[in-house]
This record gives structure tokens, sequence and C-alpha cells, in this order.
């Protein structure tokens, strides 16, 4: 039998064309392999963006989430990647840099994905973009909705050592959300404020929401982050933090060592000066501890009079003369708090009464004996009075 010792062409073709076959095989699953590779690499870099933007909510502490990105410093969303690696505003507030490099010297490799192209960064919409060499389109959310960065609510409640809500004196108390960041909320805060601030409720509730159940109060943002919390009455402040994630319904609960009942009672009887226009009363703190006010308020009464010359609570800095005169339903405000120690005894004196709030040199002042006044102080104590 004879071996053949050579290819016909037409044998060296097909071996060409079989060859030809395996590299176009091999080269296309190759180019797969590479692109996967650099999809996951893209993947993977676009969630370390997200995270250096809201934080990571898998870091805790004692079971509670402590990390938040830049938006728990900054309270809004960059706005751009850079502000991520550079404090681009000189922002005090800003612990950056929020994304980790694993290279020294890389100053930009997170602003590209796995094919080299730029991450597009849409701040309004909240969400980053990589065109995936062409061919992949891959698109990932800073959050749902970027209103749920800002726009969660926290209630609780708001009571003394006796668990007794506040009752009548509720608008004298009142709980703080500081921000880490007022300027970013400067069109909600007055000048020089750094807090959001509700009243509690009679009740006892509070709420401090962009959106509030009750629509006269005032709507506050409610920032994504760990915040501080203050809650103030008269002699006391209590101070926690919450922890605030995105879609969050907190409850922060405050109780008092005090009580909101005031402790301030009349002593003696009230006197009136000779010519009956001028009123004085004094009045002792009967609780254990030390008694602070800061204003009275004139309760509806059918004496229906303004006081206007002058007045004087305590001691001479809390006393003035007031440019217009005060009555019923008016609130009178110090200059200084007083404080007013367990037992002590302090006069208040209301000089010159009127018939109307804005007298004139041709008004007289009204005779005081025989009507009925009801004040109401800072503290929740009302005191009546019928000279």
């Amino acid at each position: 039998m004879k071996v053949k010792q050579g290819f016909t062409l037409m044998e060296l073709l097909v071996v060409l064309l079989i060859i030809g076959i395996l590299s176009t095989v091999a080269l296309r699953t190759i180019d797969a392999t590479r692109d996967r590779s650099l999809f996951d690499q893209t993947t993977a870099e676009m969630n370390k963006l997200v995270q250096a933007i809201v934080g990571n909510p898998d870091l805790a502490y004692d079971g509670r989430r402590v990390d938040f990105g830049f938006v728990g410093d900054m309270e809004y969303l960059p706005r751009d990647l850079r502000d991520l690696l550079y404090n681009t505003t000189g922002s005090p507030v800003w612990r950056g840099p929020y994304i980790k490099l694993m290279e020294a010297g890389d100053t930009v490799s997170y602003l590209y994905d796995g094919w080299g192209g730029d991450y597009t960064y849409n701040p309004n919409m909240g969400i980053i973009t990589s065109q995936g060499g062409g061919k992949y389109t891959m698109t990932v959310k800073i959050a749902d909705d970027t209103m749920q960065l800002r726009d969660n609510v926290i209630t609780g409640s708001f009571l003394d050592v006796d668990e007794n809500p506040p009752g009548v004196a509720s608008n004298s108390y009142e709980v703080r959300l500081y921000y880490n960041n007022p300027p970013a909320h400067a069109t909600m805060l007055p000048p020089g404020q750094t807090y959001a601030v509700a009243n509690p409720t009679g009740g006892g509730g509070y709420e401090i929401a962009l959106h509030p159940s009750d629509p006269l109060a005032k709507g506050w943002d409610v920032p994504i982050g760990i915040k501080k919390m203050v809650a103030i009455i008269p002699g006391e402040t209590l101070t926690r933090y919450v922890t605030i994630a995105p879609r969050s319904h907190v409850v922060a609960d405050f109780k008092f060592t005090r009580s909101f009942g005031g402790g301030l009672k009349m002593v003696g009887d009230p006197t009136v000066s000779p010519d009956g226009k001028n009123l004085l009363i004094n009045l002792t703190n009967t609780r254990t501890q030390d008694d602070t006010v800061s204003w009275l308020s004139f309760l509806p009464t059918s004496a229906s009079l303004y006081v206007k010359d002058g007045f004087h609570i305590g001691s001479d800095n809390a006393g003035f003369p007031l440019a217009h005169g005060k009555g019923p339903g008016d609130t009178i405000r110090f200059t200084a708090s007083v404080v007013i120690a367990p037992d002590d005894l302090i006069e208040v004196y209301f000089a010159g009464f009127y018939d109307t709030p804005s007298p004139t040199g041709s008004d007289t002042t009204m005779i005081v004996t025989g009507n009925t006044f009801k004040f109401r102080f800072s503290d929740g104590s009302q005191i009546t009075v019928k000279p």
C-alpha cells in the first residue's frame, strides 16, 4: 500500500478553513470574556460611587448604620463626581475623600468605566451611567427617588417626669433638629439659625417633616445621616442623636426630669398704687429646683387694659419700658431670663395701664382696681390677679 507524501490543494484549503474558524471562535470567546470582565469591573465601580455618595448601609455599629457618605455630611447630592475626592466648596463639614482609590497617585480612575469612557452623572435625577464601550449602556440609581434623601420624618413623645404632656404651655417648648450643613438649607432657615424646630402639641407629641401631617405646621428638610436633636423646656435641655436612613420614620422620645406644671404661686394680695394705676404682685417658686421664666402672656379676660409705661420682674436687667402696649392675647418677652430659686420671692410690677395699646398724649391711664388679670408664664405657671 502507498502512503501519501503530502496534502492536495483541496486538503490544504480545508485545513486552513478549519484553523480560521477555530481562530474566530477563540477571538470571540476572548472578546466576550474581556467584555464580561470589564462589565463586572464597571458594575463594581459604579456601586462604589453610589456608596461614596450615600454611604454603605451594611456598615453599622451597635446595630445602627454609621455610613452615609457625602450626603450624610453635606446634606445634598454632589454637583460633580470630583466632589467625592476634593473639597471643591471649601466646606468645613466635608469629611472626604469619600471614594477610595487603589493606587498611590491615582486621582482620576473613578471617573472612567472599564472601557475608559467617562461616567455620566446626573445629580438632578440621581443616576450614574456608563456607555459600556458602546455595547452595554449601564445605569445605577443613587436612590429610588432623590427626595428620599431629605423627605424623612421624625416623631416622638414630649413628656415630663410624671409622663404628663405639656398642655397649654406647649408653645413655649421646642424640639430642634440640628443640620450638619446649614447653608444647604438656606432657603428654609432664618438667618443665623442652624436647626429645624417644632413645638410639641398640648397632648405631648411632635413631628419634624418636610411634609408634616398638620397642614399648618412648618415643613423642614429631614436629611439622611446621624443628626443631633435637642428638646428644650425652661431650666432643662435634653440631647440625643438619631440615625436617619432613606425613606425612614424615626421615633425619638423625650422625657424630662422636671414637671411641666408651673411652680410659681402668688404670695399675699396684689398691691395697687394710691392712684390705682400701677400694679405690684409677689411670686414665689414652690418647686424644689430653680425655675426659669423668660416671658409672660396676658390671657383674655374682661379687663381690656394695656400696660405700656413700664414693666419690671425680679431684677433690673429684666425690666424695661414697652414701646407698644401689651394686653389680652399679647406676650412680654423679658430682656433676660429670670432664674428663681426655691422659696425665692420676686416682684412683678406693671406701670401705666391704658384702654388702648397705642395711647397718645390725650389718653389717660386706667384704674386697675376691680379688674381681673390672668397671666401665663413660660414655665407653665398661670396666675390670676384681681386687685
